[in-house]
Order: structure tokens, then C-alpha cells, then sequence
């Protein structure tokens, strides 16, 4: 599930978001698209008026974060102040850069805008048609690929979850897994079979 990790003095995880494909993909085409999920990088971005240890604790704790996810804080007030926020297991990179940012001005107290100080994303990662968060990829490799028959996978774009439909009613029993008993109105069908 994706979460929201704000690094402040206070530790604590939430919801995110994410984007969806116009058009499901088959398995075979999923599979060539999908990045390895145990397999992350972390990008630096941004660092101004970071010190060199901020940037170094930064990226040591994004290394433990599954991908897609970012970090962003407010310049004004550094890396230790309530504003920073690590949004992360989202399915794109973008997704997760605007739950960071959303999360981040929301909690600022005035200066600058909040800025993406960094990105965990797959290693090699490039953008492609078809992106899932690690633990979307996990799932549709060891549920999703090993079932058979008639099969659907959604995704929500504005909160990073996900769910698996099987048999005569894939696609339905795939969105209402994705929307689950949250208020998730934008869960799509990205691969089916």
C-alpha cells in the first residue's frame, strides 16, 4: 500500500496517489513493461539549504522506502521541520512527487514553496506506458501471472492502491477491490486477460 511518511520530529505513514493507462495491456505486455520490484534507486534533486548530513540521512532513509516515492520540503525551513513529507509505494514517479509537494505545503508555515529534495524509483527506470509501486508489481507476479483464466488488475491514480479481480466478473471484482472501503472513485482496469 502506498504511504505517506512525514520526516519531521514526528514520524508517522498515510494514503498517496497516482495515474492510470487509457487502455489495459495483457499480461505478456505488463511484464515487459513492469520493473523489477526489490530492485530501487535513489535520485537527488534539489538540496538547497540542505547540508551535506541532511542529503546523506535523506537518502539512507529513502534507500529503505519501496518505490515509486519522493521527499519534499520547505527551503525556508530545512529538512527537520513539520513540513517534510516522503510519500511512497505510489505507481509513478509523479504520483508520488505530488502527494510529497500536496503533504508538504500543506504543513509550511509561509516562505518558499516546497521543492522535491529526492525520488526512490526502480533501478534503470525510465518512463514507460504501464508503472505500478513495488508492491502492485510483487502482487501481480506471484497472484496475478499465476492465476488463471479470466483475470483483471486496476489501479487508483490518486491514491496508489490496487486490487485483483478473477473469473466471470474480473473487472467489477478488480475495482471493487481497488476502491475497497475507502471513497476511491478514479480505480481503472490497467491489465486484464
Amino acid at each position: 500500500m502506498p504511504n505517506r511518511l512525514v520526516l519531521a520530529p514526528a514520524l508517522m505513514l498515510a494514503v498517496a496517489v497516482t495515474p492510470a493507462l487509457a487502455e489495459p495491456v495483457d499480461t505478456r505486455t505488463a511484464r515487459d513493461l513492469l520493473y523489477r520490484d526489490d530492485r530501487a534507486e535513489v535520485t537527488t534533486f534539489s538540496t538547497e539549504g540542505l547540508s551535506d548530513q541532511d542529503v546523506a540521512v535523506l537518502s539512507q532513509v529513502a534507500q529503505t522506502q519501496k518505490y515509486y516515492a519522493a521527499v519534499a520540503y520547505a527551503p525556508d525551513e530545512g529538512i527537520l521541520s513539520e513540513p517534510t513529507v516522503m510519500s511512497a509505494n505510489y505507481h509513478s514517479v509523479d504520483a508520488a512527487r505530488a502527494a510529497a509537494l500536496a503533504g508538504c505545503n500543506e504543513r509550511r508555515n509561509g516562505g518558499a514553496t516546497c521543492e522535491i529534495a529526492l525520488e526512490v524509483r526502480p533501478q534503470g527506470w525510465e518512463p514507460r506506458a504501464l508503472q505500478l509501486s513495488a508492491d502492485a508489481t510483487t502482487a501481480f507476479n506471484d497472484e496475478y501471472r499465476r492465476a488463471g483464466g479470466t483475470r483483471a488488475f486496476a489501479i487508483s491514480a490518486s491514491t496508489g492502491l490496487w486490487g485483483i479481480g478473477r473469473g466471470d466478473h474480473a473487472q467489477e471484482d478488480a475495482l471493487a477491490a481497488c476502491q475497497g472501503d475507502a471513497e476511491v472513485s478514479d480505480c481503472a482496469i490497467v491489465i486484464a486477460d
